[in-house]
């Protein structure tokens, strides 16, 4: 499938001054420390049923500068999310405000800043399919594109090093806090709605940009910030507090109690 020339990306990289286009944000498309937290996005999708998708549009200018955005995760999803908000229109806006503010000249290291970018690209995707996929790993099949075929009914993503869900513990205290926000959230008798038991890990992908167990560990004290917050907004929490209990294990007592 075409994509975007690294050319083009360098150049992208550079009017974007390695920041998300959105308004207000100060998200960087690659971290000092070398994470990729930002995409590639096309104004008009590249595939054929995909968010502003423009089936007159040419191959050659579907890839084009003038057709790429430069996004952190979370506004790429929360844009593709809205399409009746994020029109073509307003995103060609959106980036002729960015790119005029932030641009800067092109330097030697965005080389390989859009080599990374464009690695990041070039991402697995299954659809409408399920099965096991291993990457980087001894053995394994290595391509830019996989299709896999499969009868099984759930796809099952194991967490690559570096992440929250590649450590143990982390992701232990992580399941441990979820399931006690939701014990203490799911048992108040003044909800008025029926209580989602999914909708907290929904809102970390929102937050954080990725499913908890695909962000980089250096993201976990935050992740374990942000439950222990929802933890203690509880009604059950801001009782047992007053009776002088806690309402959580703090990391390290979690770890003193169930082992390292």
């Amino acid at each position: 499938m075409a994509e975007p020339t690294e050319r083009t990306i360098k150049q992208l990289f550079a009017l974007s001054g390695n920041n998300c286009a959105y308004p207000g944000c100060r998200l960087p498309i690659i971290e000092r420390t070398g994470t990729v937290t930002g995409e590639i996005c096309h104004i008009k999708a590249r595939h054929e049923g995909g968010r502003r998708f423009d089936l007159d549009q040419s191959e050659e200018d579907r890839h084009a500068l003038g057709n790429l955005i430069l996004l952190c995760r979370r506004h790429h999803k929360m844009i593709d999310s809205e399409p009746d908000l994020y029109t073509e229109d307003v995103l060609t806006e959106m980036k002729l405000v960015h790119e005029n503010a932030a641009r800067r000249p092109e330097s030697e290291q965005d080389g390989v800043f859009a080599k990374v970018l464009l690695n990041d690209f070039r991402r697995i995707s299954v659809a409408n399919q399920s099965g096991n996929v291993a990457i980087n790993s001894p053995g394994a099949m290595q391509a830019q594109t996989i299709n896999v075929k499969t009868t099984q009914k759930k796809i099952s993503v194991n967490a690559p090093p570096g992440t929250i869900g590649a450590e143990k513990n982390a992701s232990r205290y992580i399941q441990h806090l979820i399931k006690r926000y939701n014990k203490f959230a799911g048992s108040d008798p003044t909800r008025g709605t029926r209580f989602n038991y999914g909708a907290v890990s929904q809102n970390i992908e929102s937050n954080f940009g990725s499913e908890w167990r695909l962000l980089p560990l250096e993201k976990a004290n935050a992740v374990f910030e942000y439950l222990q917050a929802r933890i203690a907004k509880t009604r059950q929490a801001r009782i047992n507090k007053g009776k002088g209990y806690k309402a959580f294990s703090t990391y390290e007592e979690f770890l003193t109690k169930h082992g390292r």
